[in-house]
């Protein structure tokens, strides 16, 4: 039988917290004891402050670096039971109102009974001396709030919510926290960020709620059809619906059936959700996904009924005269693009590398300038902008900037009543807008305007719902112009010539010789794979092609789990780049990542107020300065990140192929290995090798290689645009 170690119990106030993971209430503390102790505590505490009398169990140890500290296995708040406890605990801060001297008045007048007293009838505050009716009303209400508080946390954390849910919950829902979440804990899985609803079921089960009621089923519908906008879908057909529902909520079909259909009818009249009958059966949206998709077909179409009336010969003089003016002559199938684009309110342009797009882009918009028509550039993301920028010389913005996003309103400036002021707007990497934000673009541009999208519709489509580049494409109500030549300097090119076999479906044939920009490494392991990633970035691809290890460099993966994902690819290349023992008391630790000066970093959400978007990659110029911040460099930009900022970003020495969308760099390094096959689909391995300016290098197994190059299912988005954008032409 193995022996139980024997608990120390140790009771003491909480002096100072050093350290605290939000995520999980991992801490370190100084703590007073009882006996006038001071020493440090370690341990999981779901709710802790300073100031607080604490009863802690555990055991010394003896900590290598830190020396000896008390282990706690338990810790709980309780109340002090001294007169010396009792007024530093009403003095620490936590009421407000109560300083030292107060704090020593109102337990020379109540003794022992004080904290009683505070919790029976806090009025009788006002019998102490020097604290009169209004005095005593202050510190009944700080009271009422900080015991109020304490006990929403402590309920919060009884249902295993992390310190950093549980404090925006409180925030939400102050004193009625409790309250609400025994009504309805689903509530917290639609209004509090964070908080999805597996989470809220899981809190309504450990309070014996109704596991039938139709909160439930109407938070699971609500829930499912976000999951499902999360893989790119716009809505679920019924069948779909109750396939998921049977699976989140452990009901039965019969059981189940009548229920859903109430909830859809209740979340339908609501407003929530929408649901249509298409081809015989319903189809459901959150509502403003249908919204979105219905307003940006008609808006298309509405645009398509407005043909331009073009001087055709002046347009192919210019045209003549310009391309005589190229080191390389547009080719036949250019100039009918760029013909068709100036001759349309919407036009798509669309092709893989090497075919000519930017050449093509770049005589669009110098017509259309010749053309008097005044030009925006824009681009799903920063880095785009900033390529797009580059390659026609003029400015280009993102289009969140474009529509003059305003944090405080939640939305666009922009929109159908104050449209843009261009008359053509040139949207690049098209296939990274998802149906709320093409809706919003194209709600913004006049009816007497025009708008472009140019982007390669094989690439991975948008990570939000829709598909709305290929939509446009396969509506056939849409002009567009599919550029397929390689032109003679790209053919030259491993990278264009072996990214055309695989979007054909083609196993590629890699080169055999050297000073090849595109070659494939097959090794089977995943530490094999590792360990060449890291020979790779560390030494070979620097010493033979002169390439810088962090800018010039990027893997690119698949997952952000796993071996072979963003993490661990990440912890593996900092270590070997940028190591701990080059920055000794200059890094900062957020959650479980740690920032140093010189690591390369992505942002991973977009941020309006310190003007920084999901894509963003920069290097970190200093670590834990100004009380903990960190501040990273964005080109010509500087910008100072809190610990809470912080949280949204991530190590960028690996990135995932998705969040690659949109840029290009020198070299890329690609991990193929079946663990990730999940995710293995042809457009990812396209969009990931299309990313390399100057050398790619997959390293992996052949048979992840052809799994992804057989695999296309992500094409199977379920929109309605293109039935939308039929119908109402």
């Amino acid at each position: 039988m193995e022996q139980q170690i024997e608990l120390t119990e140790i009771k003491g106030e909480i002096e100072t917290i050093t350290y605290r993971n939000d995520e999980n209430g991992w801490s370190v503390i100084k703590v007073k004891s009882d006996r006038g102790l001071t020493f440090t505590a370690t341990g999981l505490f779901s709710y802790i402050k300073v100031g607080e009398y604490f009863s802690l169990k555990g055991q010394w140890v003896e900590h290598k670096s830190h020396g000896r500290q008390f282990k706690v296995e338990l810790g709980r708040p309780i109340h002090p039971t001294t007169q010396e406890g009792i007024i530093r605990y009403l003095s620490s801060g936590l009421i407000k109102g109560i300083g030292k001297i107060t704090a020593k008045r109102i337990v020379e007048h109540f003794k022992e009974e004080t904290l009683e007293i505070l919790n029976r009838d806090p009025s009788r505050m006002a019998e102490v001396d020097s604290i009169g009716p209004k005095k005593a009303k202050t510190i009944e209400q700080a009271w009422r709030d900080s015991r109020e508080y304490r006990d929403a946390e402590l309920f919060l954390f009884s249902h295993h919510l992390s310190p950093s849910l549980t404090h925006r919950i409180i925030k939400a829902y102050r004193g009625k926290t409790i309250e609400i979440v025994k009504e309805d804990p689903y509530r917290l899985s639609t209004e509090i960020g964070g908080i999805g609803f597996l989470t809220a079921d899981k809190i309504a089960q450990s309070i014996d709620f109704d596991p039938v009621s139709g909160k439930r089923i109407k938070a699971a519908i609500l829930y499912s059809l976000s999951q499902a906008e999360d893989h790119g879908h716009c809505f679920l057909s019924t069948p779909q619906m109750l396939e998921k529902l049977i699976q989140l909520l452990s009901l039965d079909h019969d059981q189940l059936h009548e229920l859903i259909l109430q909830a859809l009818h209740e979340l339908n009249l609501k407003g929530s959700l929408i649901t249509e009958t298409r081809d015989g059966g319903d189809i459901h949206y959150l509502q403003e996904l249908l919204v979105a998709e219905d307003t940006m077909a008609k808006k298309i179409t509405e645009l398509l009924d407005q043909p331009f009336h073009i001087d055709e010969q002046r347009v192919e003089s210019w045209l003549n005269k310009y391309s005589e003016r190229l080191a390389m002559p547009l080719s036949h199938h250019q100039l009918e693009a760029v013909k068709a684009a100036v001759s349309h309110r919407v036009f798509v342009l669309t092709g893989g590398p090497g075919v000519g797009k930017t050449t093509t882009a770049n005589a669009i918009i110098r017509l259309l300038s010749a053309m008097k028509r005044s030009v925006a550039l824009a681009a799903p993301t920063g880095r785009a902008a900033q390529r797009l920028s580059e390659v026609t010389g003029q400015g280009a913005k993102t289009v969140h900037r474009l529509l003059e996003w305003t944090p405080q309103d939640n939305g666009f400036s922009r929109d159908e009543s104050n449209p843009l002021n261009a008359s053509a707007i040139v949207v690049d990497e098209a296939s990274m807008l998802d149906i709320r934000l093409a809706n919003a673009l194209v709600q913004a541009i006049s009816h007497q305007a025009q708008i472009i999208f140019i982007g390669d519709v094989d690439q991975l489509p948008s990570v939000g719902p829709g598909n709305v580049l290929r939509d446009l494409i396969d509506s056939q109500k849409v002009p567009f112009t599919r550029l397929t030549e390689i032109f003679r300097q790209a053919a030259s090119s491993h990278i264009v010539s072996i990214a055309h076999q695989i979007n054909d479906g083609q196993f590629p044939q890699f080169p055999d010789q050297d000073g090849a920009d595109c070659r494939m490494i097959e090794v089977s392991s995943v530490d094999e794979i590792k360990s060449i990633i890291c020979d790779l970035v560390g030494h070979i691809l620097p010493d033979k092609g002169h390439y810088d290890s962090i800018r010039d460099i990027q893997v690119l993966t698949p997952m952000n789990r796993g071996d072979l994902g963003t993490k661990t690819l990440n912890q593996e290349l900092q270590a070997l780049l940028n190591p701990a023992d080059d920055h000794e008391d200059q890094e900062k630790k957020v959650d479980s990542t740690v920032f140093r000066p010189g690591d390369k970093v992505i942002q991973v959400s977009n941020n309006y107020e310190l003007n920084v978007f999901n894509g963003d990659i920069g290097f970190v110029q200093h670590a834990g300065v100004d009380g903990g911040k960190i501040i990273v460099s964005f080109g010509d930009r500087r910008v100072s990140y809190s610990k809470e900022d912080a949280y949204d970003l991530k190590l960028a020495y690996a990135i995932t192929i998705h969040k690659s969308q949109g840029s290009e760099f020198p070299v890329v390094i690609i991990p193929l290995a079946m663990q990730h096959f999940v995710m293995l689909q042809r457009n990812l391995i396209y969009t990931a090798l299309t990313r390399a300016r100057k050398f790619a290098i997959f390293v992996g197994t052949a048979q992840a290689l052809d799994h992804a190059i057989k695999t296309q299912t992500s094409l199977n988005r379920q929109t309605q645009l293109v039935q939308r954008i039929c119908h109402y032409l």
